[in-house]
């Protein structure tokens, strides 16, 4: 929030997101996937953790979520309906997506796939996101995908 201050926007309008915005964030989660080459935040900084955008060495898994949120934003998706998370995937490590809030229910951007899922199908362990009420608060969740809960 401190470097960018659109990462914690607040509602910038109301207006419910439908399938459109989500074939929108397919084609953008998909064209990040493909230009940013992964590169761990020790190689670029030599810092064990630095959340910034990517740069042309490329980014790790929250340089991706933080590209694809300015981008969806850009292309007009309220900022309150995008919410940074951070996870546990499938191999129990911690990582970062972006959650596209929808009228059709929570969708997950991720680095590692093209594939833009329902939260509850991606297998993942969602530690804490961002707070839609309060963008630069995060909430824990600790919810499993898949248990059974709606979105």
């Amino acid at each position: 929030c401190r470097d960018y201050d659109w990462a914690c926007a607040g509602a910038t309008h109301a207006a419910p997101v439908g399938p459109e915005v989500l074939r929108v964030a397919t084609v953008i989660n998909r064209a990040a996937n493909t230009r940013i080459r992964p590169v761990l935040d020790m190689d670029q900084y030599a810092t064990a953790e630095r959340w910034s955008l990517p740069t042309k060495r490329g980014g790790d898994c929250e340089d991706y979520a933080l590209f694809k949120k300015l981008e969806l934003i850009k292309a007009g998706v309220s900022p309150d309906r995008l919410l940074m998370a951070a996870v546990l995937d499938r191999q129990s490590n911690v990582h970062a997506v972006l959650v596209l809030r929808t009228a059709m229910g929570d969708y997950v951007l991720d680095n590692l796939t093209n594939r833009v899922l329902l939260w509850n199908q991606t297998g993942y362990v969602f530690l804490r996101m961002q707070d839609p009420a309060q963008p630069a608060r995060w909430v824990g969740s600790y919810v499993k995908a898949g248990s059974g809960l709606s979105s």
